[in-house]
């Protein structure tokens, strides 16, 4: 039965999708097939699986747009392969955060959206607005979780690494680096971490402002790509720049979502 009922709910999805929708999919699917080819590990079991992961992470992305309940299905799986990935490569910062708190959160984003269900076999939800002082709150979160993880990077970062290598040799980090090409890079990195995980959190309670979040979010990581000199920084500036124009269509599609 509740295998039927999320088949049933995907082909509902699906079925709806327009053409922008489709046209948004295509263009970050093709740039994360791209992006993988580039970095020539076609034997590599674990960059498939990545690969993968980044493939459902699109349609994550782009149904959440969309207001659609699929997302939290693409998202549990797509949480599940990450922390295997996260694993298996030893960035144990990142497997820690997808572990402990992404990976629930899409339970609790599923039972939260339940609730705000409309009944019209759309898949999708009654969106809202935050009241101001839940804005201000928000606001003061993000500003001091970005101070303070800014100051710890920039002080204790470099010495935490060197300890926690001298441990575990093999481990890696995603976000914790021991240098930073410019300062401005440092607070890019402590910007768009504490964000996601705060904006995470007003996904999953169905406010339109997560989109506005998602749109500063994204223009962050384009502008800390283009600092930098890797080599797949333009794939990467192109596919944040794909997400940046969903963000744009997520706030569209739920100021509507939050009128009917």
């Amino acid at each position: 039965m509740f295998k039927n009922r999320y088949i049933t709910l995907l082909k509902l999805t699906f079925k709806s999708l327009n053409g922008f929708e489709v046209s948004l999919l295509c263009s970050i699917l093709a740039l994360s097939v791209a992006s993988f080819i580039i970095k020539g590990r076609l034997d590599d079991v674990n960059a498939w699986i990545s690969a993968v992961a980044a493939i459902l992470g699109v349609f994550c992305v782009v149904l959440g747009a969309k207001g659609s309940m699929a997302n939290w299905i693409f998202g549990t799986v797509e949480a599940f392969l990450h922390i295997y990935i996260c694993f298996v490569t030893h960035i144990y910062g990142d497997f820690i955060q997808r572990l402990v708190y992404n990976l629930p959160m899409q339970f609790v984003g599923w039972r939260m959206w339940s609730k705000r269900r409309r009944h019209d076999n759309s898949g999708t939800i009654h969106t809202r607005y935050m009241t101001w002082p839940q804005r201000f709150v928000t606001l003061l979160a993000v500003a001091l979780g970005t101070y303070l993880l800014g100051l710890f990077l920039l002080y204790f970062g470099p010495w935490l690494i060197e300890v926690i290598q001298q441990i575990f040799p093999d481990v890696q980090f995603k976000t914790l680096k021991a240098d930073y090409d410019t300062p401005l890079q440092l607070w890019l990195d402590s910007f768009t971490t504490v964000m996601a995980i705060v904006t995470m959190y007003v996904s999953v309670k169905a406010f339109v402002e997560q989109w506005y979040m998602w749109l500063l979010i994204n223009v962050a990581y384009i502008a800390m790509w283009l600092m930098s000199d890797s080599v797949f920084s333009f794939m990467t500036v192109a596919k944040y720049s794909v997400y940046l124009i969903n963000s744009f269509y997520g706030i569209y599609q739920w100021n509507k979502l939050s009128k009917g």
